[in-house]
């Protein structure tokens, strides 16, 4: 008789697999090297190709065009009757991990690595909707959440899934619910000025002959022998504070807490700040500006921001919009309601901006960029924020974000234009490898067709009923016709 817990573990284990086989099974071809006859090519870089060719070899795109030379022996998709487009890049999102960090209010030193989850369905649905690239990062309740990493959806460990492994630190400028904007604010500072505080201690004991900080760095199990370790170096960046006779400092004896800090200021790694509301915009600038990490900041907004638009265009940074492109608020004289479409007020400004994903199924990237159509903006407009402005916000411009040579070969296979409603992914390349092919998925052709995956239970089939009596579980049994023996 199996105990409530052997039945739980069961049960989760049962999952993990059915998870593993699903994300497993689109799974084509895995070399690198393919070539891809399209009907069509929106390149995101130039004029569209009608019956062009994309050849792609070790994971990069060798050539495309109108008339392409296809090596002899590399393996040929015909996509004649589809249209190829780049894979979209989703640059910020805190989904795909077991939980964001919102418990440590400032943990620099995490690191979204451990809590990402290969199997987790977000990743499958990102490959069902043509998301090919994706910044992940803690979540927003936090000060200083931890560092971020770019991944690709597909790969069964965090390392095959990897394409950038520090995309930045996540801070928010918005407090935590019971928290008010004032603490938040000076929590803010206040994490900057112990840095400040820490490395001048370090300088000091350092001419003191104090070797207490060799010792930590020693017990943290940090590699004080290599060469980036023995290169002392002045403080980089352009922070308002400086610790002078820093370079007396070797980099393996700065406490692993404080190093990713460190490197923001030093301008090392990019800083994702999250704003609630208009004020706090004004308190991530001014602490990204005196940190000296201005530069190397994107901001992070709610619909709501759009009010300091003036005031991030002159700052000159980056924005990822919210999902809700549409800030509505109502009139407090005449009551009547009014709409902002916050898109186009960015656009109006100047500023640089990304569009997210609220989910994949209704709120895709594909979506959003349809909206800003619908909204009266060009079609280049919306679809360059759903490839290469956030490319080149995540730093990777040269790679991903449009179909030209060089960059990863990284292919959207779709059914008609990439913003209309009546179109789907047919297939998804990554770095030349088939990984999604829509004929081949059991969930979708459930979901569409009312298909029942093979190996499942039907639908409208019931479990066994149990009895839960403390630690254990009871089935209940079926019952026995007249005459026949129980075992």
């Amino acid at each position: 008789m199996k105990t409530q817990r052997q039945t739980q573990t069961m049960r989760s284990t049962i999952q993990s697999a059915l998870a593993l086989t699903l994300l497993a099974a689109p799974l084509l071809a895995g070399d690198g090297r393919l070539a891809i006859r399209a009907g069509k090519i929106i390149t995101q870089a130039g004029e569209a190709i009608i019956d062009g060719t994309i050849v792609i070899e070790n994971g990069r795109i060798t050539a495309v065009g109108a008339e392409v030379e296809v090596p002899w022996d590399v393996e040929v998709l015909d996509a004649t009757h589809l249209t190829a487009f780049p894979g979209f890049v989703e640059a910020h999102g805190n989904r795909g991990m077991d939980r964001p960090n919102e418990n440590i209010d400032v943990a620099p030193f995490l690191n979204i690595r451990d809590s990402i989850d290969p199997v987790n369905f977000y990743f499958e649905d990102s490959l069902r909707w043509g998301v090919t690239t994706i910044n992940v990062q803690q979540g927003a309740s936090c000060v200083i959440g931890g560092q971020g990493m770019v991944v690709k959806p597909f790969g069964m460990t965090v390392e095959e899934m990897l394409v950038r492994p520090a995309s930045g630190i996540k801070l928010s400028a918005s407090p935590k619910s019971g928290k008010s904007r004032a603490t938040q604010a000076q929590a803010l500072r206040k994490a900057f000025t112990e840095l400040e505080h820490y490395l001048a201690g370090l300088v000091q004991k350092q001419k003191d002959g104090d070797d207490s900080a060799r010792r930590e760095a020693l017990y943290q199990g940090r590699d004080l022998d290599s060469e980036e370790a023995r290169e002392g170096r002045a403080q980089a960046g352009s922070a308002a504070w400086t610790v002078a006779d820093l370079e007396l400092i070797p980099r393996g004896e700065i406490d692993e807490k404080q190093a990713p800090l460190l490197d923001l200021v030093e301008g090392r790694i990019p800083a994702w700040f999250y704003c609630g509301a208009p004020m706090d915009v004004r308190v991530a600038l001014e602490v990204a500006r005196k940190n000296g990490f201005l530069a190397q900041t994107t901001l992070v907004l709610a619909s709501s921001c759009w009010k300091a638009a003036d005031e991030i265009a002159e700052a000159g940074v980056p924005v990822v919009l919210s999902a809700a492109l549409m800030h509505i608020e109502r009139d407090p004289v005449t009551g009547e309601e009014i709409e902002t479409f916050v898109p186009k007020v960015f656009k109006e400004k100047g500023v640089r901006y990304a569009l997210a994903s609220s989910n994949q199924s209704t709120q895709s990237l594909w979506f959003q960029a349809a909206s800003c159509v619908a909204q009266g903006m060009s079609r280049a407009e919306a679809l360059a924020a759903v490839t290469t402005v956030p490319a080149d916000i995540l730093g990777l411009g040269k790679r991903v974000g449009s179909l030209e040579k060089g960059k990863d070969g990284n292919v959207l296979l779709l059914s008609g234009d990439p913003l209309s409603v009546t179109s789907f992914v047919e297939y998804v390349v990554l770095e030349g490898s088939t990984v999604y092919d829509r004929s081949k998925d059991v969930r979708m052709r459930h979901l569409l067709e009312g298909e029942t995956p093979e190996g499942t239970a039907p639908a409208g089939s019931e479990e066994p009923k149990v009895h839960e009596h403390e630690d254990e579980v009871v089935t209940e049994e079926e019952p026995v016709d007249a005459g026949e023996d129980k075992e």
